[in-house]
């Protein structure tokens, strides 16, 4: 018997299809995983960058309430009284 029969044949074929599907499934797992890591770049950046204006914001406001303590309270109050006219109905 000979290695030549049409079930080696197939055999063969179907362990080169293996072969490839292998490859081309590792390629697109490295391709993934290089879109996961130049997202997480681009998120941490994002991410850093509102933080920062967070900050400024916070301090700004922190800076208004120091200079300007009676129109902040009465502001606060004042948001405060409309909040609970709309949420008492």
């Amino acid at each position: 018997m000979s290695d030549s029969t049409p079930e080696n044949g197939n055999q063969d074929h179907l362990e080169a299809s293996k072969a490839h599907a292998r490859a081309a499934a590792s390629e697109m797992r490295d391709a993934a995983a290089e879109v996961a890591r130049e997202f997480r770049e681009r998120a941490g950046g994002v991410a850093g960058e509102w933080q920062g204006k967070a900050r400024d914001i916070q301090k700004e406001l922190e800076d208004y309430v120091r200079k300007n303590p009676a129109k902040s309270i009465l502001t606060a109050a004042g948001i405060g009284f409309v909040f609970g006219l709309i949420f008492r109905r």
